[in-house]
């Protein structure tokens, strides 16, 4: 049996309010952090809906109940009862998922990756598909997430989604939708944080400032290659001041030239990215910046995960705030199965399967 990874497992802690339970207080026979730790454990070993987890629930033997803190209704031979698959229903799409992010141990706030996705299959016939913003850390820790408001954008959740966090001194990566000066402006001069956001065509003054920046002449001061699925890849990076950028607080730029070859065919893939930010050469050098930069692309595919190894998109679970809380707890489960250091997603789960009821225990650090 391969041994679990040493990375540390985050924590999940009761809620301090009991207005957090949408349950009415006379019907509470399960302690919320229960209810959320099956669910959880569930997902580890590959319930994909909330009927699912009700029957992981259902079938758990007793030395999981008591682990996970299901109550007792036969105290002289201590037999556990876990929560109904109407209770953990009921919890799920009634929890609000503010309440859910605070039940996670905060992970290490020094770098935040904000991305967002669209849940699919959370669309109906009269709302739209939920559109969800998250923070996490480049490991995959989620620190908040928030539900980006119908006929608005990531742009305008993006205070909100920051708004419980001590971001001081924080670096704060996100793609070219949130390079706004506004934005930059707010991460810096009101949070005292940092920024890396990518320069795109959807800001043409900047985009064509830091594409006209003298390049050519720019040394190579970090570079790094890969070999897998299929295909060679080699990043080099090259950064510049940026004393006449055009945007709030900028200090350096990064160009990122990709160069990509696919085993296969031999056909070769050249790319070019560029990054603003307001770190300074003192505070982040090039493999320090090109380390951010990369961090978000694994953001990016953490994302991928959720629709094609756990079936986000393909999910029906629509009520209240059942998508949210669901796309939590997946987001929670992927860096603990991601540290246990199979070749992939799927193998974490089925080998997390075989032992259903002990193994998902092990990557919980329980109070």
């Amino acid at each position: 049996m391969r041994s679990q990874s040493a990375t540390p497992s985050p924590a999940l802690c009761a809620p301090t309010s009991e207005e957090a339970d949408p349950r009415h207080r006379r019907g509470r026979r399960h302690q919320l952090g229960c209810i959320v730790l099956i669910a959880l454990c569930a997902v580890l070993a590959g319930a994909r809906s909330l009927t699912a987890i009700g029957q992981w629930a259902a079938n758990a033997p007793q030395h999981t109940l008591a682990r996970l803190g299901a109550r007792t209704t036969c105290p002289a031979l201590g037999i556990r009862r876990p929560p109904s698959p109407a209770t953990i229903r009921h919890v799920l799409t009634g929890l609000d998922p503010d309440a859910l992010t605070r039940m996670i141990t905060a992970a290490d706030l020094a770098v935040l990756v904000v991305d967002g996705k669209c849940v699919r299959g959370s669309r109906t016939r009269r709302d739209k598909a939920m559109h969800l913003l998250t923070a996490m850390t480049p490991a995959g820790h989620v620190a908040a997430q928030v539900r980006v408001a119908d006929k608005t954008s990531e742009i305008d959740a993006l205070a909100g989604l920051l708004q419980g966090l001590d971001i001081e001194g924080s670096v704060i990566s996100a793609d070219a939708l949130h390079t706004q000066t506004d934005t930059a402006k707010h991460l810096v001069a009101e949070r005292k944080a940092h920024y890396v956001l990518t320069a795109k065509a959807n800001q043409p003054t900047l985009f064509a400032q830091v594409k006209a920046l003298p390049w050519g002449q720019a040394p190579t001061l970090f570079s790094t290659s890969e070999r897998g699925h299929g295909r060679c890849e080699t990043r080099t990076v090259k950064v510049l001041t940026a004393p006449k950028i055009a945007f709030p607080y900028a200090k350096q730029v990064l160009r990122v030239h990709r160069w990509v070859k696919d085993l296969a065919t031999g056909r070769v893939r050249r790319t070019y990215a560029y990054v603003v930010t307001s770190l300074s050469a003192e505070q982040a050098g090039p493999e320090r910046l090109a380390g951010l930069v990369r961090g978000h692309w694994r953001i990016e595919a953490l994302h991928h995960v959720r629709d094609v190894s756990f079936g986000e998109d393909a999910s029906r679970v629509r009520t209240g705030h059942g998508p949210q809380n669901m796309a939590m707890l997946r987001n929670l489960a992927i860096p603990l199965l991601a540290g246990l250091g199979m070749s992939s997603i799927p193998e974490a789960v089925r080998w997390v399967s075989y032992e259903a009821f002990t193994r998902p225990l092990g990557l919980l650090r329980i109070p």
